[in-house]
């Protein structure tokens, strides 16, 4: 993997890329904020950018302020987005076209703290697999169409890229069985990529439902969390996941 310092990331035609971003503290050193998670979201190079455009008009009619990068801590955050802002954030990630996936550790779960990362890296690629699989099942992607190629495009994290590149270098994907190499690149937080947005709005949410959970005990859902990963039916539960590793 290699850091991407252009804002022009060439995607050849049918490509299933993975945009994907991070929330938390990799140790778990964080008593508010128990939490390490990645998500992101999950597109084919055909569809990118009709996507790309729905989510920019939203931003730049919703989110006028906002010069550069939308930061979902800073301009999503679920406790002051407003509601018709919220509702066209959620109304530009409708596409069900988009697959979305996530991949939670807390403070509970059973691990070595220094395996960590590679546990968190190895599920995420485990659901990788499956968001591919889900694709290819309602024809999203053609997978035996040559060539099938995979992109994974990580948010540049100073603290993160050496180990996650460690763990994804010579990745290789189970699809129905069949191996797909997968190449990847990282992308760094200044460029306001439409995709690593909105990977950044899914992990913030994913994040965000499990501190809840932790704190309130109870199994009830965020609004945001609601509608992104519950409020769905086939075909789209299909390419929808999120594992909470315990």
């Amino acid at each position: 993997m290699t850091e991407q310092p252009m804002e022009l990331l060439e995607i050849p035609a049918h490509t299933l890329v993975f945009y994907v971003d991070d929330s938390g503290d990799e140790r778990l050193n964080d008593q508010n904020h128990p939490i390490f998670a990645f998500g992101g979201v999950a597109c084919v190079t055909e569809f990118h950018i009709e996507m790309a455009r729905t989510w920019q008009a939203m931003k730049s009619v919703t989110f006028k302020q906002i010069k550069g990068r939308l930061h979902a801590k800073t301009h999503l955050r679920e406790s002051k987005l407003q509601d018709h802002k919220r509702a066209a954030v959620l109304s530009a990630m409708a596409d069900r076209r988009l697959g979305r996936f996530g991949t939670i550790i807390t403070s509970s779960t059973v691990v070595r703290m220094d395996r960590i990362v590679q546990i968190a890296c190895l599920t995420l690629a485990n659901r990788l697999s499956t968001i591919a699989a889900g694709m290819v099942q309602i024809g999203l992607w053609d997978a035996e169409r040559s060539p099938p190629e995979v992109i994974l495009v990580f948010e540049h994290s100073s603290r993160l890229a050496s180990q996650i590149e460690q763990h994804f270098t010579n990745l290789a994907i189970d699809v129905n069985g069949h191996p797909f190499p997968v190449s990847g690149c990282f992308i760094p937080k200044s460029v306001a990529n439409p995709f690593l947005e909105m990977a950044d709005f899914v992990v913030n949410t994913i994040a965000r439902n499990v501190k809840h959970q932790l704190a309130w005990g109870c199994v009830a859902c965020t609004p945001n969390f609601q509608a992104l990963f519950r409020d769905v039916g086939p075909p789209l539960a299909d390419y929808l996941e999120v594992t909470n590793v315990i």
